[in-house]
Parts: C-alpha cells; sequence; structure tokens
C-alpha cells in the first residue's frame, strides 16, 4: 500500500523523505509492483493511468507537465522557461516534447546537468505566474522555445499563442509582442531559427493540423493560402469558414481531425454532425471551382495531400523545399 509512504501536498514521493522515515524498502517494492512510477531521480508518485479520453498529445503533454512539476521539487525557487514554461501555459506542440526540462539560469551562464537545462540570463527577463509556478514571460519562453525545437512545434506554440478566435476570446500574446522581445534579445544564438517561426506564425490557425498543414503546403510549392475565408451559402442561411483558400484559382480546402465529428451523445449525435457537414461541404463545393479536405496521416504523409490539391487544381509555383 501506498499510504505507508510519505506524498507530499503536491502528491509525490520524495526519496529523500521515504529515506527519512526508514521506508526505502517499501518504496522500491512499490516500484517494482507498479503501484508507484519514477518521474525524475528522486521523485516518485502513485501509479497514473492514462486517461483514455485524452489524445495522445494530450497525454504526451500531460506527462511532460509531471516532469517540470517534479524538477520543481528539487530545485530551489526555479524559473521555468522554453519547452517547460509553453506546457505549464497549456499551449500545444506537434510530436513529442522533450526529455530535457528548461529553468532560467540565475546567471549569464548556461548549463546542463541531470535533465535540467539552465537558460543563459544575458537580459533581464520578466516573470510570471503559471500553473502555480515560477515561469518566465510567455514572449521570452516561445523565443526559447523555437530556438531549440522544430519548425512544425514552434510554430504551433506561437500560432496557438497568438491566436484569436471568432468568439472573440483574447490571445494569450500578439506577435508584434513576440517580435518586439526578438528584437530586444538580439544578437543571441539561434536567432535565424526563431525569425523562421516568426515569419510565418499567424494568428488566425484554429487547430496544429492547420499549422502543419500551412508548412507542408509551403513545403510542396503551392501557393501561400488565405485563411479563415469566409463564404456565406444562403442555401443554409450562415457562413462558412474556409482553413484555406487560393482566391485567386478559385479553390478551398479544410484540414480536418477525425474528433470534430464524435460528439457527446454518441452515435445519434455523431451521424447528425456527418450530415450536417455534408450540407455545408455540398454548398461550399458550389461556390468553389476546387475543393480538397485532408486529415493528420494525409498531411504528414504530404504524397495524399499534394495529390489533393493537385486535383482540385491548384498550381505549384516554387521549387519543393524541406521545412518539416
Amino acid at each position: 500500500m501506498t499510504e505507508s509512504l510519505p506524498i507530499n501536498v503536491d502528491g509525490f514521493i520524495l526519496a529523500r523523505d521515504v529515506r527519512s522515515v526508514g521506508r526505502l524498502a517499501g518504496l522500491r517494492a512499490a516500484v517494482l509492483d507498479g503501484r508507484v512510477e519514477r518521474v525524475r531521480t528522486g521523485v516518485y508518485r502513485p501509479t497514473v493511468r492514462p486517461d483514455p479520453s485524452l489524445s495522445a498529445p494530450e497525454q504526451w503533454a500531460e506527462a511532460y507537465r509531471s516532469v517540470v512539476r517534479a524538477v520543481a521539487q528539487t530545485l530551489t525557487t526555479p524559473i521555468f522557461t522554453g519547452h517547460s514554461a509553453v506546457a505549464l501555459a497549456q499551449l500545444p506542440i506537434v510530436g513529442r516534447w522533450p526529455n530535457e526540462v528548461f529553468v532560467l539560469s540565475k546567471n549569464e551562464f548556461g548549463h546542463r546537468r541531470a535533465g535540467v537545462t539552465s537558460v543563459a540570463r544575458t537580459r533581464e527577463v520578466p516573470v510570471e505566474s503559471s500553473g502555480g509556478f515560477a515561469v518566465t514571460a510567455l514572449e521570452f519562453s516561445l523565443i526559447q522555445m523555437c530556438r531549440r525545437a522544430p519548425l512544425a512545434a514552434a510554430l504551433t506554440a506561437v500560432d496557438a499563442a497568438i491566436h484569436v478566435s471568432r468568439t472573440r476570446a483574447p490571445a494569450r500574446t500578439t506577435l508584434e509582442r513576440i517580435h518586439a522581445e526578438h528584437e530586444r534579445l538580439l544578437p543571441y544564438p539561434r536567432s535565424l531559427r526563431v525569425a523562421a517561426v516568426l515569419e510565418r506564425a499567424t494568428p488566425f490557425a484554429e487547430t496544429p493540423l492547420e499549422t502543419v498543414s500551412r508548412l507542408v503546403i509551403e513545403e510542396l510549392g503551392f501557393p501561400a493560402p488565405e485563411l479563415q475565408h469566409e463564404l456565406w451559402l444562403p442555401e443554409l442561411g450562415r457562413s462558412a469558414f474556409l482553413d484555406f483558400h487560393w482566391p485567386d484559382h478559385g479553390i478551398g480546402a479544410e484540414a480536418d481531425g477525425r474528433g470534430k465529428y464524435l460528439g457527446p451523445g454518441g452515435v445519434e449525435t455523431t451521424i447528425e454532425t456527418v450530415l450536417r457537414e455534408k450540407d455545408r461541404e455540398d454548398a461550399v463545393r458550389r461556390q468553389l471551382r476546387g475543393f480538397a479536405r485532408w486529415d493528420w496521416a494525409e498531411a504528414w504523409g504530404r504524397t495524399v495531400l499534394f495529390t489533393k490539391l493537385r486535383g482540385a487544381g491548384l498550381p505549384v509555383v516554387r521549387r519543393p523545399r524541406v521545412l518539416l
């Protein structure tokens, strides 16, 4: 039973606390039989079963946040930054989170030790709170992430941070503020990687799939699309917003995960949603010369997305190049 092991207010079991009460053998036994899991060196917790309601990326993000919280148990007043602050802010990325946790160094020297990377403090850095932890300001955190992350992961986080929804929910920050922080920090290592993200960032990407699709469209040499284009559908008496639109070619496209077709009401809700979406798509197609739709697998695979856009009539206007 884990009740005999000391669990602190944050839900962790610290090896030093276990040792102080003479229960190291009990901790080892609990780990071996699966009742307790190791989060990082010296930090454990009662085993958490995966939440089936969460997608794989959401589970990866939660696992990484657990490691970040565990680091807070072993460091004195850490200030998280980069990927770690972005994760605590509940912003998404695509792909796996890193094995490292990132904190702000107390001086101008950075270093790496035991899975923790200290980012050199070369300028004054604003500090705020996120989820009960000290973190660097979001703009600084995003820049530190962009320096290290693959383009798709970094752009996904930045797009999500600056996204302005049609319900007018406020964005977490703005592209202008991130640009200003970038300029303030210059010169700094790998700043060109950050600039490559910022020149592609947009507040109009509503999902990570839209962000990745935009990069793949660029990779394949297609013209840049207009995002979230509004079409009035008179037969339905409402508007539709296209994820991608090429007005010069009369072509529209949408990138959809499967989740939008699964409702909380069960099969009936799913059928109703699919039928409603079919009516919408039929009305959209009547206003365009060409239309394409794809999902995650087709975007990552590139070949199907390329075939669909070419089939819709979209021309290739530049030499393909590798971005992802």
